[in-house]
């Protein structure tokens, strides 16, 4: 019986089961807007399941369901709606907006608040906009996308960092950066450990309101950046995308002279030396020219010992070597490669996001690359209908080669390249001109220090004892740097509108530098080679608790957080050198002769008060004020703690009955913002943090054979403090046309005091400066931001950002009149960024020579307005030049068009108004006084016989001051530069459903692809200080892509 009775169950429960599959369907449909357009991305979730789909690029989708589930439809931007499925097997959808750009949710200082009711100046990009450009470090993706921030990239090594600035520069020596903060705590990381697809979107704090919560460090801007997350009732969704392309150099370089022409010239200048400057007659002079040319450049090429007749012209073209330095030291095939991997889901109660990322990049410069890997996990759970947790989990490795970037060390490309001649070959030469090769037979670098008994091809006369080249491979020198990160926090819902969190950060960051010389070649030859290491841990550790209050009275609308906060950063700093090695032993270890030691632990610590109140009003009047009470150990403690505050509103005019019914105006919002805030990060004259400036401290080290032995450092202010910053800021935000037009514009003014900076002594004092609160600056502006939606159908839309900014700088308060600073004077009322150097006056056409303007000065011993000229540098008077290394505006345009299924998104970036002092063209227009160096093609214009009119003086190897700094290399540095073109196709559903894929997408994508400058030949982007420091270009980047969704 109980046999049968099981058989009979066991048919009743396949029977059902049956039935149930039979019941189950596939339900396919296409979602779209109320225009009909497709909406792509769109989660449909079977209600009480973790069984879902998505929307492709078409808008259509599949799942399979049984009658009677109920499918949840959610998109951003839109209202979530539920169909039951019935009878039939198609369910197509429209979504309805949800007034989605006046309710967009913006991460804000310790939270996040809608569009509408922010009263502050706050300006974000999304993951769509940062995924549209190829770079290492996110924060170069805000250039063009964002109003009020300017931004230097850092050049063509990847993995280096650009200089950004938000609403000017608020400091004179104090830091100026922006503080970062990822998924709210402040990282300390470099920030090319951050990989951009694993970005969710970037904020920009600017005025007060939205910055003084971060109290201290607020006084800069603040980049809030926010990582991925899985959502709530999302189905699983992987994504996958790969791109490799090529890279070479964004502009081109100066145009250099050839070797016949650097011939010819240098013959030209030792010829006028004598004949201008010795008073030798022509025929002597030509003569003498072509008789100690070989002797004076050192080497021969030509291999005849004369190769310049007396009448000027080469003896022959033919040539034992013709090098060309540009193909042995840039990279103009520079490979680059980067995968991405990322899976996002959520469930009713749980959602989380893995991502894997790798990118290699090859830089400008060969030998240079960039590669780095990283893991983020995201994971968030309401364990309970009262208690949420989460964690964020992240790890970088990265792995740098980085050969010399910019400067005047021998060993830099760029440097080398402007500086030595063609002329010089790149491998050894025996006197007759031949190779000479290794016991191996291998080729030797010249490094141009081969004296011996060779008086020709032996002795270089400039950059002797190196080459440009070898250094790239006979040196090595890399940086590696790991991150790990662990955020967590626990969120405690006691009713409805209150709520407790607890957030804990833990930073680790090791960074690893390393450098080996070469122990027979190079600069270090002489002392065996030399192998350099340092190897940094910094631990960041912050901890966040905070009561939040949010409720509604019926119109009224009340929000509060109060806040506790605590910061801690532990550096500890372990350095080693040494030098005498062994061919082949590149370890520490092996040094004969230990060079160096240190080590240091340093320790900051900061704990915060905070608090923030909101109202508003039937979501028409808005009022927000915030509070913020810092102590930091980098002060005494009698001037530890500053207090740091902002108050703002906001006024929804459109939401006034006058306007209701405007069919011009969609959306118009006046909003106005005050706050102080503060800087505490102090910098010494080479860029480090100072943590404890108030001390006089003394420095180890200083030993006397067995005898220990320290020093007391520089003295120090002990009343040392905050700099302080006031920012007022004044706004509208504006849409016309149901928001086809919208926008903002923003006017705002920061006032900054007590700044750091190094007030002189008396020499007497045995200290030359002291570091104090000195000094103040303002920087006032405006930004505008306009965004236009020019065409939306079914098959094409169109849609543009537009940004443009203008910042003013002044400084308001010094120690004194006035003083230089390089090619800058600083005083009040002037900016620290206008030149205040020598003018050009032009060339004498009779004499060749070059001139300057001096002042005229009365019989009162001061300047009378009038000028004149002199040919002595030295009488030429410094004067304000009206120019300044800050641009008058910046911005940028993105636009982005669909057809069908082809896109096409593009980025112009620009800057207008700024003006640079280009060194390197300037050592390139030298007379060729030194003998070897480099010259430009623009040579070619000097003034060669009286009467001639140019402005370019005569070549000669006399001393001379052609080239000293003045007005004649201070350029226009205005540019307009294709940032970002992605050109992709996305197939549609009848091929990606059966490749079983969600989605595909194929694509181009561009960096840099084209740039229109004033001054060519150079790289725009150098510096804010409108100097050039052999720095190497920034990269043009084309490479093709795959995006594959599951």
């Amino acid at each position: 019986m109980k046999t049968k009775f099981s058989g009979i169950l066991t048919l009743f429960l396949a029977f059902v089961v049956q039935f149930a599959f039979a019941q189950e369907k596939t339900i396919s449909g296409t979602i779209s807007d109320a225009s009909g357009l497709p909406l792509p991305g769109v989660n449909i979730i079977i209600v009480g399941t973790s069984t879902g789909s998505q929307s492709n690029f078409d808008g259509n989708y599949s799942l399979k369901a049984s009658p009677g589930d109920v499918l949840t439809y959610s998109f951003m931007g839109y209202k979530t709606q539920s169909v039951t499925v019935g009878t039939s097997n198609t369910i197509d959808l429209t979504l309805a907006e949800d007034l989605a750009e006046l309710d967009e949710v913006i991460v804000v200082a310790y939270g996040s608040q809608t569009k509408k009711s922010i009263v502050g100046a706050v300006s974000s990009i999304d993951a769509a906009t940062i995924e549209k450009q190829q770079t290492v470090s996110v924060t170069s993706t805000l250039q063009g996308t964002v109003s009020g921030v300017n931004i230097v990239q850092s050049g063509g090594q990847p993995g280096d960092n650009p200089t950004i600035r938000i609403r000017g520069v608020g400091s004179i020596n104090a830091s100026a950066d922006p503080l970062i903060i990822v998924d709210g705590a402040p990282f300390n990381g470099n920030l090319n450990s951050i990989s951009g697809d694993q970005v969710e979107s970037m904020s920009v704090l600017k005025d007060a309101s939205s910055t003084a919560l971060y109290g201290s460090r607020g006084a800069n801007g603040v980049i809030v950046i926010t990582t991925k997350r899985g959502k709530k009732d999302m189905p699983v969704q992987v994504n996958f995308s790969t791109k490799t392309g090529i890279a070479n150099q964004a502009v081109d370089f100066h145009e250099l002279a050839t070797t016949d022409e650097f011939t010819k010239y240098s013959w030209e200048a030792l010829r006028n030396e004598q004949l201008y400057s010795q008073g030798s007659t022509a025929t002597d002079a030509a003569q003498y020219a072509t008789d100690n040319l070989v002797s004076v450049l050192g080497y021969d090429p030509y291999g005849n010992g004369a190769p310049v007749g007396t009448d000027g012209e080469l003896v022959t073209t033919d040539k034992l070597w013709d090098n060309d330095w540009s193909d042995n030291l840039f990279n103009n095939s520079a490979v680059r490669q980067e995968y991405a991997f990322n899976i996002a889901g959520g469930s009713e109660k749980t959602n989380y996001f893995l991502g894997l990322n790798y990118v290699d990049q090859e830089g400008a410069i060969e030998t240079s690359n960039f590669t780095r890997g990283t893991v983020r996990m995201n994971i968030d759970s309401e364990l309970t209908d009262w208690l949420t947790t989460g964690v964020n989990m992240f790890y970088s490795h990265s792995d740098q080669n980085y050969p010399t970037q910019s400067g005047t060390s021998f060993q830099s490309a760029q440097q080398w390249y402007y500086s030595v001649s063609s002329y010089y070959p790149l491998y050894q030469r025996d006197g007759n001109g031949s190779l000479i090769l290794d016991g191996n037979g291998d080729r030797i670098y010249d490094y141009g220090n081969n004296s011996g008994s060779q008086s020709v091809n032996g002795v270089r006369p400039v950059f002797g004892g190196e080459n440009g080249v070898g250094a790239l491979y006979n040196y090595d020198v890399r940086y590696k740097r790991d991150l790990t990160s662990v955020n967590g926090y626990a969120k405690i819902d006691f009713t409805d509108y209150l709520n407790f969190k607890t957030q804990y950060y833990y930073e680790k960051y090791v960074f690893d530098s390393y450098e080996y010389v070469h122990n027979e070649y190079g600069y270090a030859a002489n002392v065996g080679g030399r192998v350099s290491q340092d190897r940094d841990f910094v631990t960041t550790k912050n901890w966040t608790n905070s009561l939040n209050f949010n409720k509604s009275f019926g119109n009224h609308n009340v929000g509060a957080n109060l806040i506790y906060e605590t910061y801690k950063r532990e550096n500890d700093e372990l350095g080693a050198q040494g030098v005498g090695f062994l061919p082949n032993v590149q370890v520490l270890n092996g040094s004969t002769t230990p060079e160096n030691v240190s080590g240091a632990f340093t320790n900051e610590g900061l704990m915060s008060y905070l608090a923030r109140a909101s109202y508003n009003y039937s979501e028409k009047y808005f009022i927000e004020g915030s509070y913020r009470r810092d102590g930091s150990s980098r002060f005494a403690d009698h001037v530890r703690w500053g207090d740091f505050y902002s108050v703002g509103g906001s006024w929804i005019i459109s939401e006034e009955n006058f306007l209701n019914d405007s069919n011009v105006i969609s959306f118009l919002k006046l909003k106005g913002s005050y706050g102080e805030l503060g800087n505490n990060n102090i910098l010494d004259s080479a860029g480090n943090a100072l943590y404890f400036p108030y001390l006089s401290l003394y420095e180890t080290g200083w030993n006397q054979l067995d005898n220990t032995g320290v020093i007391l450092g520089s003295v120090a202010d002990p009343n040392l403090t905050w700099e302080k910053t006031a920012s007022a800021n004044i706004g509208l935000d504006f849409g016309f046309f149901q928001d086809r037009i919208s926008g903002s514009l923003e006017f705002y003014n920061k006032a900054s005091k007590d700044l750091i900076y190094n007030q002189p002594l008396a020499i007497s004092t045995g200290n030359d400066a002291i570091t104090t609160n000195v000094g103040a600056i303002k920087n006032y502006g405006f930004e505008l931001e306009i965004t236009t939606r020019n065409i939306n159908s079914k098959n094409f839309q169109w849609s543009t950002n537009f940004n443009i900014s203008k910042n003013e700088m002044e400084i308001t308060e010094l120690t004194q009149e006035s003083f230089i600073n390089g090619t800058k004077r600083w005083e009040v009322g002037k900016s620290t960024y206008e030149f205040y150097i020598q003018e050009w006056a032009g060339v004498d056409p009779e004499t060749g020579q070059g001139t300057w303007f001096k002042d005229v000065i009365g019989a009162d011993g001061e300047p009378t307005g009038e000028k004149e000229v002199t040919s002595v540098y030295a009488e030429a008077s410094r004067n304000y030049s009206g120019k300044s290394s800050l641009p008058d505006f910046v911005g940028g345009m993105n636009n982005y068009l669909r057809y069908k299924n082809w896109d096409l998104n593009f980025l112009f970036n620009f800057s207008v108004g700024s003006y640079i002092y280009d060194s390197s063209y300037a050592n390139l227009m030298g007379s060729m006084e030194n003998a070897g160096r480099a010259a430009h093609a623009d040579i070619a214009n000097r003034w060669q016989q009286p009467g001639d009119i140019t402005d370019v003086p005569m070549l000669t190897t006399a001393n001379n001051d052609f080239n000293s700094t003045s007005t004649r290399f201070l350029y226009e540095n205005n540019y307009l530069r294709l940032k970002a073109l992605n050109f992709g196709y996305n197939f549609d559903s009848s091929i990606t459903d059966r490749l079983g894929v969600t989605n595909l997408r194929v694509y181009f994508q561009g960096d840099n692809l084209w740039t229109l400058q004033s001054h060519d030949g150079l790289d725009p982007e150098q510096s804010f200080a409108g100097t050039t420091d052999s720095r190497t270009y920034n990269q043009r980047i084309m490479s093709l892509g795959v995006n594959l969704q599951f």
